[in-house]
Protein backbone atom coordinates (compact mmCIF):
# COMPACT_ATOMS: atom_id res chain seq x y z
CA UNK A 1 0.00 0.00 0.00
CA UNK A 2 1.81 2.88 -1.28
CA UNK A 3 1.71 5.60 1.69
CA UNK A 4 0.54 8.99 0.75
CA UNK A 5 -0.36 12.26 2.77
CA UNK A 6 -1.19 16.04 2.39
CA UNK A 7 0.36 18.28 4.99
CA UNK A 8 -2.34 21.82 5.76
CA UNK A 9 -0.60 24.64 5.88
CA UNK A 10 -1.25 25.95 9.61
CA UNK A 11 -1.43 22.53 10.66
CA UNK A 12 -5.63 21.96 9.99
CA UNK A 13 -7.98 22.08 7.89
CA UNK A 14 -9.46 25.27 9.39
CA UNK A 15 -5.88 27.39 10.13
CA UNK A 16 -5.12 26.45 6.25
CA UNK A 17 -9.06 28.01 5.01
CA UNK A 18 -8.41 31.21 7.10
CA UNK A 19 -4.88 31.66 5.68
CA UNK A 20 -6.11 30.86 2.13
CA UNK A 21 -8.74 33.42 2.51
CA UNK A 22 -6.66 36.09 2.92
CA UNK A 23 -4.56 34.47 0.02
CA UNK A 24 -7.41 34.56 -1.86
CA UNK A 25 -8.67 38.59 -1.60
CA UNK A 26 -5.12 39.42 -2.69
CA UNK A 27 -5.59 37.46 -5.63
CA UNK A 28 -9.27 39.19 -6.45
CA UNK A 29 -7.10 42.23 -5.72
CA UNK A 30 -4.86 41.48 -8.58
CA UNK A 31 -7.76 40.70 -11.17
CA UNK A 32 -8.71 44.04 -9.96
CA UNK A 33 -5.83 45.67 -10.87
CA UNK A 34 -5.71 44.00 -14.37
CA UNK A 35 -9.86 45.07 -14.91
CA UNK A 36 -8.16 48.72 -14.47
CA UNK A 37 -5.29 48.02 -16.67
CA UNK A 38 -7.03 47.01 -19.38
CA UNK A 39 -9.94 49.53 -19.13
CA UNK A 40 -12.67 47.04 -19.30
CA UNK A 41 -15.79 47.57 -16.84
CA UNK A 42 -15.93 44.10 -16.22
CA UNK A 43 -13.31 42.31 -14.09
CA UNK A 44 -11.60 38.79 -16.27
CA UNK A 45 -10.52 35.55 -15.40
CA UNK A 46 -7.79 36.12 -12.69
CA UNK A 47 -5.40 33.75 -15.29
CA UNK A 48 -5.61 32.58 -18.43
CA UNK A 49 -7.69 35.63 -19.47
CA UNK A 50 -7.31 35.50 -23.59
CA UNK A 51 -9.17 32.30 -24.71
CA UNK A 52 -7.23 31.14 -27.89
CA UNK A 53 -10.27 28.51 -29.34
CA UNK A 54 -12.82 26.95 -27.54
CA UNK A 55 -15.16 23.70 -28.78
CA UNK A 56 -17.68 22.59 -26.92
CA UNK A 57 -18.31 19.12 -29.24
CA UNK A 58 -14.72 17.19 -28.11
CA UNK A 59 -14.61 13.48 -27.58
CA UNK A 60 -12.56 11.42 -25.26
CA UNK A 61 -12.43 7.97 -26.12
CA UNK A 62 -10.80 5.61 -23.18
CA UNK A 63 -8.63 2.85 -23.98
CA UNK A 64 -10.26 -0.85 -24.96
CA UNK A 65 -6.77 -1.77 -22.88
CA UNK A 66 -7.42 0.48 -19.97
CA UNK A 67 -5.53 -1.03 -16.96
CA UNK A 68 -8.02 -1.88 -13.88
CA UNK A 69 -6.44 0.84 -11.73
CA UNK A 70 -7.40 3.39 -13.59
CA UNK A 71 -11.30 2.34 -14.46
CA UNK A 72 -12.66 4.76 -12.05
CA UNK A 73 -16.35 6.32 -12.43
CA UNK A 74 -16.67 7.35 -16.02
CA UNK A 75 -13.09 5.95 -17.63
CA UNK A 76 -13.81 2.58 -18.79
CA UNK A 77 -13.25 0.50 -21.23
CA UNK A 78 -14.24 1.78 -24.63
CA UNK A 79 -16.12 4.88 -23.33
CA UNK A 80 -16.73 7.53 -25.31
CA UNK A 81 -17.35 10.83 -22.89
CA UNK A 82 -18.16 14.56 -24.27
CA UNK A 83 -15.82 16.97 -23.97
CA UNK A 84 -15.41 20.84 -24.18
CA UNK A 85 -11.90 22.14 -24.84
CA UNK A 86 -10.75 25.61 -23.90
CA UNK A 87 -6.90 26.85 -25.09
CA UNK A 88 -5.80 30.06 -23.32
CA UNK A 89 -2.77 32.13 -22.97
CA UNK A 90 -1.78 31.97 -19.27
CA UNK A 91 -1.40 35.71 -18.79
CA UNK A 92 -3.85 37.56 -16.79
CA UNK A 93 -4.16 40.65 -19.46
CA UNK A 94 -4.89 39.26 -22.87
CA UNK A 95 -1.83 39.90 -25.21
CA UNK A 96 -0.65 38.66 -28.50
CA UNK A 97 0.20 35.55 -29.25
CA UNK A 98 3.61 36.17 -29.84
CA UNK A 99 4.01 37.53 -26.66
CA UNK A 100 6.51 35.23 -23.57
CA UNK A 101 3.63 33.38 -22.13
CA UNK A 102 2.43 29.84 -20.95
CA UNK A 103 -0.47 28.34 -22.41
CA UNK A 104 -3.32 26.49 -20.89
CA UNK A 105 -5.49 23.34 -22.19
CA UNK A 106 -8.88 22.90 -19.82
CA UNK A 107 -11.62 19.82 -20.28
CA UNK A 108 -14.89 19.83 -19.47
CA UNK A 109 -16.31 16.49 -19.45
CA UNK A 110 -19.60 16.03 -19.63
CA UNK A 111 -20.83 13.43 -17.12
CA UNK A 112 -24.49 12.16 -16.68
CA UNK A 113 -27.00 14.75 -14.72
CA UNK A 114 -25.68 17.84 -14.13
CA UNK A 115 -22.48 17.01 -13.15
CA UNK A 116 -19.26 17.58 -14.83
CA UNK A 117 -15.19 16.87 -14.40
CA UNK A 118 -12.85 19.36 -15.20
CA UNK A 119 -8.87 18.77 -16.14
CA UNK A 120 -6.99 21.90 -16.34
CA UNK A 121 -3.46 21.94 -17.87
CA UNK A 122 -0.37 24.19 -18.67
CA UNK A 123 2.27 24.03 -20.97
CA UNK A 124 5.23 23.73 -18.62
CA UNK A 125 5.35 20.51 -16.42
CA UNK A 126 5.78 22.51 -12.69
CA UNK A 127 5.41 25.48 -11.38
CA UNK A 128 7.79 27.69 -10.60
CA UNK A 129 5.78 28.07 -6.88
CA UNK A 130 6.12 25.33 -4.28
CA UNK A 131 2.59 26.01 -2.75
CA UNK A 132 0.11 28.93 -2.10
CA UNK A 133 2.01 31.48 -0.62
CA UNK A 134 4.64 31.31 -2.94
CA UNK A 135 2.17 31.52 -5.42
CA UNK A 136 0.66 34.69 -4.42
CA UNK A 137 3.30 36.29 -2.82
CA UNK A 138 5.22 36.20 -6.34
CA UNK A 139 2.15 37.53 -8.27
CA UNK A 140 2.16 40.32 -5.99
CA UNK A 141 5.75 40.95 -6.80
CA UNK A 142 5.07 40.95 -9.96
CA UNK A 143 2.29 44.03 -9.99
CA UNK A 144 5.10 46.34 -9.02
CA UNK A 145 7.43 48.08 -10.98
CA UNK A 146 9.41 46.27 -13.49
CA UNK A 147 12.25 47.78 -12.88
CA UNK A 148 13.12 46.35 -9.01
CA UNK A 149 11.27 42.57 -9.39
CA UNK A 150 14.11 41.16 -9.53
CA UNK A 151 15.70 42.86 -6.40
CA UNK A 152 12.27 42.86 -4.79
CA UNK A 153 11.91 38.80 -5.31
CA UNK A 154 15.41 38.15 -3.93
CA UNK A 155 14.39 40.24 -0.48
CA UNK A 156 11.25 37.97 -0.12
CA UNK A 157 12.23 34.74 -1.18
CA UNK A 158 16.35 34.43 -0.96
CA UNK A 159 19.04 34.50 -4.24
CA UNK A 160 18.62 31.05 -4.69
CA UNK A 161 14.60 30.37 -4.50
CA UNK A 162 14.33 33.53 -6.15
CA UNK A 163 16.21 32.24 -9.09
CA UNK A 164 14.92 29.05 -9.38
CA UNK A 165 11.63 30.51 -9.96
CA UNK A 166 12.62 33.26 -12.51
CA UNK A 167 14.14 30.46 -14.61
CA UNK A 168 11.18 28.65 -14.01
CA UNK A 169 8.71 31.46 -15.72
CA UNK A 170 11.38 32.22 -18.54
CA UNK A 171 11.53 28.45 -19.76
CA UNK A 172 7.85 27.98 -19.48
CA UNK A 173 7.23 31.20 -21.32
CA UNK A 174 8.78 29.88 -24.21
CA UNK A 175 7.17 30.30 -28.17
CA UNK A 176 4.46 28.07 -29.39
CA UNK A 177 4.53 27.34 -32.99
CA UNK A 178 1.59 25.49 -32.37
CA UNK A 179 -1.77 24.33 -30.30
CA UNK A 180 -1.72 20.98 -31.97
CA UNK A 181 2.06 19.78 -31.45
CA UNK A 182 2.08 21.87 -27.74
CA UNK A 183 2.53 18.75 -24.63
CA UNK A 184 0.26 20.14 -21.67
CA UNK A 185 0.97 18.91 -17.94
CA UNK A 186 -1.60 19.23 -14.68
CA UNK A 187 1.66 19.86 -12.69
CA UNK A 188 -0.49 19.31 -9.35
CA UNK A 189 -1.63 16.14 -8.49
CA UNK A 190 -5.37 14.74 -8.29
CA UNK A 191 -6.60 11.67 -6.50
CA UNK A 192 -7.71 9.06 -9.36
CA UNK A 193 -9.90 6.24 -7.72
CA UNK A 194 -7.33 5.53 -4.70
CA UNK A 195 -4.07 6.62 -6.47
CA UNK A 196 -2.99 9.95 -6.56
CA UNK A 197 -1.89 10.92 -10.48
CA UNK A 198 -0.64 13.80 -12.30
CA UNK A 199 -2.06 13.36 -15.90
CA UNK A 200 -0.95 15.27 -19.31
CA UNK A 201 -2.05 15.83 -22.97
CA UNK A 202 0.97 14.87 -25.42
CA UNK A 203 -0.23 15.73 -29.27
CA UNK A 204 -0.28 12.75 -31.82
CA UNK A 205 3.01 13.09 -34.29
CA UNK A 206 1.10 14.94 -37.24
CA UNK A 207 3.13 15.93 -40.06
CA UNK A 208 1.42 19.41 -40.93
CA UNK A 209 3.57 22.24 -40.98
CA UNK A 210 2.83 25.52 -38.98
CA UNK A 211 0.70 27.41 -40.91
CA UNK A 212 1.80 30.49 -39.49
CA UNK A 213 5.34 32.42 -39.20
CA UNK A 214 3.80 33.55 -35.50
CA UNK A 215 3.84 37.62 -36.00
CA UNK A 216 0.08 38.43 -36.23
CA UNK A 217 -1.67 38.81 -32.89
CA UNK A 218 -3.99 35.54 -32.95
CA UNK A 219 -1.47 33.27 -35.09
CA UNK A 220 -2.71 30.24 -32.55
CA UNK A 221 -6.22 30.30 -33.42
CA UNK A 222 -5.37 30.95 -37.16
CA UNK A 223 -3.11 27.94 -37.04
CA UNK A 224 -4.88 25.12 -35.56
CA UNK A 225 -7.77 26.71 -37.52
CA UNK A 226 -5.78 25.78 -40.68
CA UNK A 227 -5.06 22.56 -39.18
CA UNK A 228 -8.99 21.33 -38.27
CA UNK A 229 -10.11 22.58 -42.09
CA UNK A 230 -8.21 20.22 -42.99
CA UNK A 231 -8.19 17.12 -40.48
CA UNK A 232 -9.21 16.07 -36.62
CA UNK A 233 -6.56 17.17 -33.92
CA UNK A 234 -5.61 14.45 -31.82
CA UNK A 235 -3.82 14.36 -28.48
CA UNK A 236 -3.14 11.51 -25.76
CA UNK A 237 -4.60 11.33 -22.26
CA UNK A 238 -1.93 10.20 -19.54
CA UNK A 239 -1.23 9.43 -16.12
CA UNK A 240 1.74 8.78 -14.26
CA UNK A 241 1.33 7.14 -11.03
CA UNK A 242 2.52 8.40 -7.64
CA UNK A 243 5.09 6.48 -6.52
CA UNK A 244 7.00 8.08 -3.08
CA UNK A 245 6.68 11.49 -1.32
CA UNK A 246 10.51 12.24 -1.77
CA UNK A 247 10.08 11.40 -5.82
CA UNK A 248 6.29 11.76 -6.75
CA UNK A 249 5.44 14.60 -3.90
CA UNK A 250 1.77 16.14 -3.50
CA UNK A 251 2.74 19.49 -2.12
CA UNK A 252 5.41 20.88 -3.73
CA UNK A 253 4.27 21.65 -7.22
CA UNK A 254 7.86 22.90 -8.03
CA UNK A 255 8.79 19.47 -8.11
CA UNK A 256 8.39 17.14 -11.50
CA UNK A 257 7.27 13.65 -11.27
CA UNK A 258 10.53 12.61 -13.40
CA UNK A 259 9.30 9.75 -16.62
CA UNK A 260 11.99 7.26 -15.41
CA UNK A 261 11.10 7.20 -12.05
CA UNK A 262 7.12 7.24 -12.97
CA UNK A 263 6.29 6.10 -16.23
CA UNK A 264 3.09 7.64 -17.62
CA UNK A 265 0.73 5.71 -18.92
CA UNK A 266 -1.39 6.75 -21.90
CA UNK A 267 -5.41 6.07 -21.28
CA UNK A 268 -7.38 7.60 -23.52
CA UNK A 269 -7.65 9.94 -26.85
CA UNK A 270 -8.64 13.04 -27.22
CA UNK A 271 -10.41 13.99 -30.50
CA UNK A 272 -11.29 17.61 -31.84
CA UNK A 273 -12.78 16.77 -35.43
CA UNK A 274 -12.14 18.47 -38.39
CA UNK A 275 -14.00 21.89 -38.39
CA UNK A 276 -14.66 25.33 -39.01
CA UNK A 277 -13.40 27.21 -36.59
CA UNK A 278 -14.27 30.72 -37.79
CA UNK A 279 -17.47 29.16 -39.24
CA UNK A 280 -21.26 30.21 -37.56
CA UNK A 281 -21.04 27.57 -35.94
CA UNK A 282 -17.68 27.46 -34.55
CA UNK A 283 -17.86 31.26 -33.39
CA UNK A 284 -21.54 29.96 -31.80
CA UNK A 285 -19.10 27.19 -29.93
CA UNK A 286 -16.61 29.36 -28.71
CA UNK A 287 -18.93 31.55 -27.50
CA UNK A 288 -20.21 28.62 -25.05
CA UNK A 289 -16.89 27.97 -24.18
CA UNK A 290 -15.80 31.63 -22.93
CA UNK A 291 -18.86 31.48 -20.76
CA UNK A 292 -17.97 28.64 -18.76
CA UNK A 293 -15.81 28.26 -15.55
CA UNK A 294 -13.28 26.01 -15.44
CA UNK A 295 -11.91 24.67 -11.78
CA UNK A 296 -10.37 21.71 -10.56
CA UNK A 297 -12.85 20.96 -8.31
CA UNK A 298 -15.49 20.39 -10.37
CA UNK A 299 -14.76 16.63 -10.08
CA UNK A 300 -16.36 13.77 -8.77
CA UNK A 301 -14.76 13.12 -4.98
CA UNK A 302 -12.98 10.16 -6.73
CA UNK A 303 -10.63 12.56 -8.20
CA UNK A 304 -10.58 15.30 -5.64
CA UNK A 305 -7.50 17.30 -6.08
CA UNK A 306 -4.44 17.07 -3.98
CA UNK A 307 -1.87 19.08 -2.46
CA UNK A 308 -1.64 22.52 -1.34
CA UNK A 309 -1.61 24.73 -4.48
CA UNK A 310 -4.40 22.95 -5.89
CA UNK A 311 -6.27 23.62 -2.61
CA UNK A 312 -6.31 27.24 -2.74
CA UNK A 313 -7.17 26.72 -6.88
CA UNK A 314 -10.08 26.03 -6.08
CA UNK A 315 -11.12 29.32 -4.11
CA UNK A 316 -9.52 31.31 -5.80
CA UNK A 317 -10.52 30.28 -8.93
CA UNK A 318 -14.18 30.20 -7.74
CA UNK A 319 -14.46 33.75 -6.34
CA UNK A 320 -12.66 35.15 -9.64
CA UNK A 321 -15.34 33.08 -11.21
CA UNK A 322 -18.49 34.70 -9.56
CA UNK A 323 -17.19 38.04 -10.03
CA UNK A 324 -16.24 37.63 -14.18
CA UNK A 325 -19.66 36.08 -14.44
CA UNK A 326 -21.88 38.26 -13.30
CA UNK A 327 -24.58 39.14 -15.60
CA UNK A 328 -24.05 35.20 -17.24
CA UNK A 329 -26.73 32.92 -17.54
CA UNK A 330 -26.49 30.67 -14.35
CA UNK A 331 -26.19 27.74 -16.91
CA UNK A 332 -25.09 26.19 -19.89
CA UNK A 333 -26.07 23.21 -21.62
CA UNK A 334 -24.66 22.01 -25.23
CA UNK A 335 -23.40 18.31 -26.69
CA UNK A 336 -24.96 16.51 -23.65
CA UNK A 337 -22.24 19.13 -21.38
CA UNK A 338 -24.45 20.28 -18.43
CA UNK A 339 -21.85 22.92 -17.48
CA UNK A 340 -22.34 25.36 -14.48
CA UNK A 341 -22.42 29.04 -15.59
CA UNK A 342 -22.42 31.59 -12.74
CA UNK A 343 -20.75 30.31 -10.06
CA UNK A 344 -21.81 30.53 -6.12
CA UNK A 345 -20.21 33.36 -4.40
CA UNK A 346 -18.83 30.83 -1.92
CA UNK A 347 -16.56 29.19 -4.58
CA UNK A 348 -16.79 26.15 -7.25
CA UNK A 349 -19.24 23.65 -7.31
CA UNK A 350 -17.38 20.34 -5.61
CA UNK A 351 -18.31 16.89 -6.56
CA UNK A 352 -20.46 14.84 -4.54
Amino acid sequence: MLEWHELYDGGSVEAEQKIFAGLADQMLTIQEASRRKTGSDQPDRTLHAKMVAGVTNARLIVDEALPAIFRVMHFQPGATLPVAVRFSNASAIPQPDFAPDMRGAALKIGLDGDDVHDLLMTSYPVSHARDARQFVEFAVIAQGPRETFVERLVASFGEDEAKRMMDNVQEASRPCPSLATQRFWSRGAILWGQMPVRFDLRPVAQNVPSASAGEAPDFLRAELASRLASGDVLFRLALQPFVSEKETPIEDASVQWKEDVSAPVEIATLVISQRLLDGEEGKKQAGVVASMAFNPWNAPASFRPLGNLNRVRGLVYGMSAARWQRGRPAKVVVDGIDTPGRMDEDGPRLGD
